[in-house]
């Protein structure tokens, strides 16, 4: 996924913000090195539906006079709708009662998590699918949790009861172009909550310059697996020069196997995973995670 603040547009020219119900639109997707003139005009942001324009406007140009690359604007609007995707907005979405909150948990524009996923759910393997020559196996990633606070009202000092789930990264990689502007809230056992938008925090394991003891959403090249007796470990791609000697994702073996992150198989895959982050000799490495934590 591209490091722009908003890494793709939707174009559609035949939908009319005014005229058509969002249901309607045409969700064609377009990063900025794809433009074309004749998209002018027809380019919306996939969070809040507002018109973009492509800067610079010359699709012959794919840098700016400023040396950085070609990407996505919205249009200047005093009436604009809250976007988390436009310059400096980084409080998130308020919304007026809890009716309208659990609205937004419905049509999947708000997601709120309990919990990830600690053993595989029992669940039966589809058929070959895409050339494969073992079944691949899919499950249902994630399940009801219990309702939790969070304080998202337009009323300062104001919280909401809402309904969470217990999920899994692999769910969030479903529709992770969509999920990649969805704000996640995460709320622990002790009721802390904690905000993500994967556009902003998801990071790759090369920019680590520390132990991170908050969980965070990371991803990175798979290089080589190992398996132990219990579970195995994942060598992840570094890059030149070295930010440090390694890093390592741990799984247990009873996860690996089935997630299919195993030698001769997942090399050169990405994998994602939500986890704090532990100094290991010269290197970083994750403790060994759980169904839910991680996914290819």
């Amino acid at each position: 996924m591209s490091g722009r603040r908003i890494a793709y547009a939707y174009f559609d020219p035949k939908w009319d913000r005014m005229v058509h119900p969002i249901a309607q639109l045409v969700r064609a997707e377009v990063e900025p090195l794809d433009y074309q003139i004749m998209m002018k005009d027809h380019l919306i942001c996939p969070q809040c539906y507002e018109p973009l324009i492509r800067v610079p406007t010359d699709p012959k140009l794919t840098v700016m006079a400023d040396g950085k690359e070609a990407l996505f604007r919205h249009l200047p609007s005093e009436d604009a709708p809250y976007c988390l995707l436009r310059s400096g907005a980084t409080i998130g979405k308020k919304y007026n009662n809890e009716e309208d909150a659990k609205k937004a948990i419905e049509d999947e524009d708000l997601i709120v998590i309990s919990g990830f996923m600690q053993d595989r759910p029992e669940n039966s393997p589809r058929e070959d699918f895409d050339g494969e020559n073992n079944p691949l196996e899919t499950h249902y990633e994630s399940k009801h949790g219990r309702v939790v606070e969070l304080p998202i009202s337009r009323h300062n000092g104001q919280t909401f009861k809402l309904p969470s789930k217990i999920t899994s990264v692999q769910s969030l990689c479903v529709n992770f172009r969509q999920n990649y502007y969805r704000e996640i809230h995460i709320v622990d056992e002790a009721g802390k909550v904690t905000k993500h938008l994967l556009c902003d925090s998801l990071k790759n394991i090369n920019d680590i310059n520390g132990e991170v003891n908050c969980p965070n959403f990371y991803f990175g090249e798979i290089v080589s697996i190992d398996k132990h007796m219990n579970h195995t470990t994942i060598w992840l791609k570094m890059k030149n020069p070295r930010p440090f000697s390694d890093f390592r994702v741990r799984v247990w073996n009873k996860v690996a196997e089935p997630r299919r992150m195993v030698k001769g198989v997942a090399e050169g895959r990405i994998v994602l995973f939500y986890s704090p982050i532990e100094s290991v000799g010269s290197g970083f490495w994750t403790g060994k995670l759980n169904w839910g934590e991680i996914a290819l």
